[in-house]
């Protein structure tokens, strides 16, 4: 089985698609790999479409596992033989998304094995994309054709290649990117969304917001600094468990039932506030001051998101409800109060929170 490096169209398959790429493209599972020792290899496969799991399909698999870890010549046998081999071969190098990668791709008649390394990484250093060939290989040729940007009166804008980016300037203020990929040649995706390109072109002329291309691999340290800047205040980012990265706020209100606490965050990525998730979870009738449990159940992100932007702390206490235990965390007073002035001002009073200590007359 011929073991090559990818081409640059094919580099993008090697990250988890979107339902719909996925259904195009006949995406059947993703082998995650990686080493618990120097020499112990370890590896799980998370199904995406059991119809196309074949034996036919699970026989290549093992073969081309087999060949990777074979003793005369396979460059995954061991941690430091993959640690060299990617050193030697840096034609197989292409920027991941927070690190140099390096990508394969092996097929057998019926199957496309694609695949990316990261010797670098504590765990999980391999991970193999495995997809219906001719299907992949229809649509990689399709998106060659580009997406096309228009108005509403289908006038076209300008043209960018599948995985590019745009920017989005929205009416109120701020700025965001959004990677964009090729559906067909009527629709597109735009980060997470999937749009016809005239309800897109409609719905940025409906807001005031304003798109333009940006430029690939050009932007210097320094302006990626200042877009970053510009970005509507109160702006955060969030890392997801599905690895991609969301711009957020967040909201502050009471629960009816007891004022307590209540966390929400919304996005803005089609120009207006949409609610994203529930930060809190309202689950005793009372709980100290400035405290609330994080819904961690459906957002486990949350607490890397909470500690790291320094908006949160963690108690150390944990209250279980059904079959799941969610921590409390004590908000940064001062933190909430910038990312949303009017929902703190709001709980802290309804709370008596807002009231400043009486200075006693000192006596003569």
């Amino acid at each position: 089985m011929e073991i090559r490096p990818l081409t640059k169209a094919e580099q993008k398959y090697t990250y988890r698609q979107s339902m719909q790429i996925s259904g195009q493209t006949g995406s059947i599972g993703v082998m995650y790999g990686g080493y618990k020792s120097d020499k112990e290899f370890y590896s799980r496969f998370y199904d995406l479409n059991e119809r196309w799991k074949t034996r036919e399909f699970e026989e290549g698999l093992e073969n081309l596992l087999n060949s990777l870890r074979s003793d005369k010549d396979g460059f995954m046998r061991n941690l430091d033989t993959m640690r060299e081999y990617t050193a030697c071969h840096p034609q197989n190098a292409f920027q991941g998304k927070e690190a140099t990668e390096y990508g394969f791709r092996a097929d057998t008649e019926k199957y496309a094995y694609v695949m990316r390394c990261n010797p670098a990484k504590e765990n999980d250093n391999v991970e193999i994309h495995c997809y219906v060939k001719e299907w992949l290989d229809q649509h990689i040729s399709k998106a060659e054709k580009g997406i096309r940007f228009i108005n509403s009166r289908y006038d076209e804008l300008f043209h960018i290649a599948d995985g590019e980016k745009i920017k989005i300037r929205y009416s109120g203020g701020g700025e965001q990117e959004r990677v964009c990929r090729y559906i067909d040649e009527y629709h597109t995706e735009v980060g997470n969304n999937l749009y016809h390109i005239c309800q897109f072109a409609e719905i940025m002329e409906r807001n005031g917001s304003e798109y333009t291309p940006v430029e690939p691999e050009t932007v210097q340290a320094e302006e990626k600094e200042q877009a970053q800047e510009n970005k509507t205040e109160g702006t955060l980012e969030l890392k997801t468990q599905f690895g991609t990265t969301e711009n957020v706020t967040l909201t502050v209100n009471t629960y009816v039932d007891n004022n307590s606490l209540y966390v929400g965050m919304t996005t803005a990525e089609d120009g207006f506030p949409e609610p994203y998730g529930d930060v809190t979870v309202n689950l005793l009738s009372s709980v100290p001051p400035y405290c609330a449990f994080v819904d961690t159940n459906n957002m486990p992100e949350l607490e890397d998101f909470l500690v790291k932007n320094g908006i949160a702390e963690f108690t150390g206490l944990m209250q279980k409800s059904g079959y799941c235990s969610y921590p409390l965390y004590q908000f940064n007073v001062e933190k909430m109060r910038g990312l949303c002035p009017d929902g703190m001002a709001a709980y802290e009073q309804v709370n008596g929170l807002d009231k400043k200590p009486e200075q006693k007359e000192k006596s003569r």
